[in-house]
């Protein structure tokens, strides 16, 4: 989809607009307190912020252009500590968490396998001599078939590898490896005291720790001359096996080996993001090795009860980060990608398969799994929705509580705004949040797409950070453009971000609150019929004004109610980039025939 414009306001437009929502009144912006108190006895609210969408040992790992591997859940509480963020959720893929459909063997048949495997050969050092086949003998006597042979030969000092990547299609074997036995056959064809067989398993990213620094840690299985074990750099460990001139079997604990080589680590919080199987030489000399018959032993800590399995990491890696809050949900995701947030986490019961699935990407789909997370009162958001505005209307966001807008490019926020203001003006009450969908924990304040969501609640604990969501007191904004950034909606001395007004009332009049943001934004107040006509197209206008000193007079704008509206806000920067966007709040008369979220409803 491309960018759609949007008309900015001029005063005629304002005051013809619609069904007469009204000018402005600008003044300057005002300042909330570091909490907020309701009148009349209600909770003390105070900004709480959340990453919203965050993966780690049981996703598939992060990016091979920014080095590949993948998030431990360390590595993210590490990045929620460095950048004030109070709540992690975490929302791996729940497929992933369960290995569903993942492959249990891989016979080296050169050929895809089932899965879209396929093998890339990678050389580190400067190998010469490089080859790879996959042959018909030997092969392994457990298994029938091909085998693959890997063979190189050394530069004169310094050792040189030669690998083979199993490349799985959807990273179908990379998940936590809590309760993970792996086992390959080999034979050392041609080995000795300068050229060893490896099998190196890429595990997590983890923060500098015990005077180590961040980075990705290997597991290398090794078979050479000499049985032993090392750590070769402070985060490769390796294990050596003695090559009986035969076919051999290694099998590899990875886990216990993280545990021993690196005891003060968290050692369950460790994923498996590539496999590689090669030959190491050196000092010129030749290695030929066979591989055969890969095999995945995982046990009921993944298959069958992850969601206990990282509530059990939560908790060891709690005493680290007590300053971050934790909550467990997860990104369903052989549906159109969906969060799911509640107290007491469930993954959907999929049907069982014996091999790698393939999305379903029908509303049905959808629709369905929605309807089986709100039967248990958890709350549901859209990820990143790529969707047309008339299916986004027609369907009311497939029935989802919040949706993706801040995060990616301009392009694709303004594609994502223009979903939200045509759901908005057909009265579907979504509220918005921000995709971090961070998979590495490497940097979130250097991501361009890296917003995170804050909420006033009146703490951090579950309920009240899942009651602020499904009233709609949201905000967003970037974390190294706009950290500090605070937002609200203030009528009548009360927070009606989210709300639904049903009012007699012609008007409302808001303040506009928003605070912290950097030198040079404007603020654009975005005034929305919401006239329920079934319309697919936005039906908004803007005013832009700049962002008053601290401590100015509010903001105030006088809201026309008309047949419905509302008002949003976002604030952009010099370049017109978003960097922080408030959630609206619905003005709407008495007898309007709408159903309201109870946690959203409200009389004016």
């Amino acid at each position: 989809m491309s960018a759609r414009p949007v008309a900015k306001v001029t005063r005629r437009g304002l005051m013809g607009f619609g069904a007469g929502l009204g000018a402005a009144a600008v003044g300057s912006v005002v300042v909330p307190s570091a909490a907020v108190a309701e009148p009349g006895g209600g909770p003390t609210r105070r900004a709480v912020s959340m990453a919203m969408h965050v993966h780690s040992s049981f996703s598939e790992g992060g990016s091979w252009a920014a080095g590949g591997g993948g998030a431990s859940m360390m590595a993210q509480l590490d990045q929620a500590a460095r950048n004030d963020v109070d709540v992690v959720w975490w929302t791996d893929h729940d497929w992933r968490m369960q290995a569903y459909g993942y492959y249990q063997e891989i016979a080296f048949e050169g050929t895809p396998e089932g899965g879209n495997l396929s093998w890339t050969k990678q050389e580190e050092g400067p190998v010469t001599a490089t080859r790879h086949s996959f042959v018909t003998e030997p092969h392994s006597p457990q298994e029938p078939g091909r085998a693959l042979r890997v063979e190189a030969t050394g530069p004169e000092t310094e050792w040189g590898t030669c690998y083979l990547w199993a490349k799985a299609g959807n990273s179908f074997y990379s998940t936590n490896l809590s309760d993970t036995t792996l086992s390959v056959d080999v034979l050392a064809e041609q080995l000795g005291p300068d050229a060893e067989l490896v099998v190196q398993l890429e595990t997590s990213n983890r923060p500098a720790t015990a005077g180590r620094p961040a980075g990705l840690y290997r597991l290398e299985y090794r078979v050479g001359v000499t049985a032993g074990e090392s750590l070769p750099t402070p985060l490769t460990g390796v294990v050596t096996t003695e090559a009986t001139g035969r076919w051999q079997t290694l099998t590899m604990r990875p886990v216990e080996d993280v545990r021993r080589f690196w005891p003060d680590l968290v050692a369950g919080d460790t994923g498996l993001a590539r496999i590689r199987f090669g030959v190491r030489v050196r000092n010129g000399a030749t290695g030929r090795v066979v591989v055969d018959r890969l095999r995945f032993d995982r046990g009921e800590a993944i298959v069958r009860t992850p969601v206990q399995t990282q509530r059990e990491l939560m908790a060891e890696l709690a005493e680290r980060y007590p300053g971050v809050t934790q909550a467990l949900g997860s990104e369903v995701s052989m549906v159109r990608h969906l969060n799911v947030f509640m107290t007491d986490f469930e993954l959907y019961p999929y049907p069982p398969t014996d091999k790698a699935p393939s999305l379903d990407g029908s509303l049905a789909a959808a629709e369905r799994v929605i309807g089986w997370y709100h039967e248990r009162g958890a709350l549901v958001q859209y990820n990143h929705p790529e969707t047309t505005a008339e299916e986004f209307v027609a369907t009311r966001a497939l029935g989802a509580d919040l949706v993706e807008i801040a995060g990616e490019d301009d392009e694709v926020v303004a594609d994502r705004l223009a979903l939200f203001d045509a759901a908005a003006r057909n009265a579907v009450f979504l509220t918005a949040t921000s995709q971090l969908d961070d998979h590495a924990g490497r940097s979130w304040a250097g991501l361009r797409h890296g917003f995170i969501t804050s909420a006033w609640a009146p703490s951090t604990e579950i309920p009240d950070l899942l009651e602020a969501m499904a009233a709609g007191r949201l905000w967003s904004h970037h974390l190294s453009r706009a950290p500090g950034a605070r937002m609200d909606l203030v009528a009548r001395g009360r927070s009606v971000m989210g709300k639904v007004l049903l009012t007699r009332a012609a008007r409302l009049p808001v303040e506009v609150v928003a605070e912290g943001l950097p030198v040079g934004c404007t603020l654009d107040l975005v005034v929305g019929s919401c006239d329920r006509s079934g319309a697919a197209a936005p039906a908004v206008e803007r005013r832009t004004v700049p962002v008053p000193a601290e401590r100015g007079r509010p903001t105030r704008f006088q809201l026309e109610r008309g047949v419905g509206s509302y008002l949003r806000v976002e604030a952009r920067d010099a370049s017109g980039s978003l960097v922080a966007m408030g959630n609206p709040v619905w003005l709407l008369p008495s007898d309007a025939d709408v159903s309201v979220p109870a946690a959203r409803r409200s009389a004016a």
